[in-house]
């Protein structure tokens, strides 16, 4: 733990925030979607910005959250045509060249504290991804730079498949009880999906 705690001092906090999705089921862009009082990307860009961490926001139209975004937020434009996680990943590892956190923006809930305790169990390893609560979560996750050669050798074969990727990476998944230990619940892996998410999440998220 103290070998951990030396290296997440040692690295950035780098935070890679996905506004790349579709939205379908939500209906409209639930980026801009309001989130107790705020567009729902605001609010969690916020969140890590008043933490110390360096957030990018990375999307295919980069004007489109200009006006809801602190221009401490970088904005940067997906190097791909195709929409998906994996190509909004290769860009966050190619634009920050260092650790970063992935995290989508239909995820308020995510504690800072949680954010920076995944970082540095990311040492010696290509990502470092939840697989906590009955799920695998690699769109809360971190991800090193030594996974860059092996994600876009991927995605130019035409497998777009982010679970596949993870297979082919030395990936560290942390269990329930690496986040139960730490004093985090299944709450934190919330997400936003429909209107009704939105308002059940509006109540309920602390915002550690």
């Amino acid at each position: 733990m103290f070998k951990e705690k030396c290296y997440l001092f040692l690295m950035l906090l780098n935070v890679a925030l996905l506004a790349g999705g579709q939205s379908r089921r939500f209906g409209s862009d639930k980026a801009l979607a309001l989130f107790r009082g705020k567009p729902l990307i605001e609010y969690i860009s916020e969140k890590f910005v008043r933490e110390g961490f360096n957030v990018s926001v990375i999307s295919k139209d980069v004007t489109k959250y200009l006006n809801v975004l602190s221009g401490s937020v970088e904005h940067v434009e997906d190097i791909y045509e195709q929409q998906c996680p994996l190509a909004g990943i290769i860009t966050a590892l190619r634009h920050f060249r260092s650790p970063v956190f992935v995290i989508s923006t239909d995820a308020p809930a995510v504690p800072a504290g949680a954010v920076k305790a995944v970082l540095s169990a990311l040492e010696g390893y290509d990502a470092a991804v939840p697989d906590a609560f009955g799920k695998i979560h690699p769109l809360i996750a971190a991800y090193s730079p030594s996974c860059l050669d092996v994600l876009m050798k991927q995605f130019e074969t035409g497998n777009f498949r982010l679970r596949d990727a993870l297979s082919s990476l030395n990936t560290r998944y942390l269990d329930d009880s690496f986040f139960c230990g730490l004093g985090f619940d299944s709450s934190m892996f919330s997400n936003i999906n429909r209107r009704e998410d939105m308002e059940i999440l509006n109540n309920t998220v602390s915002g550690r």
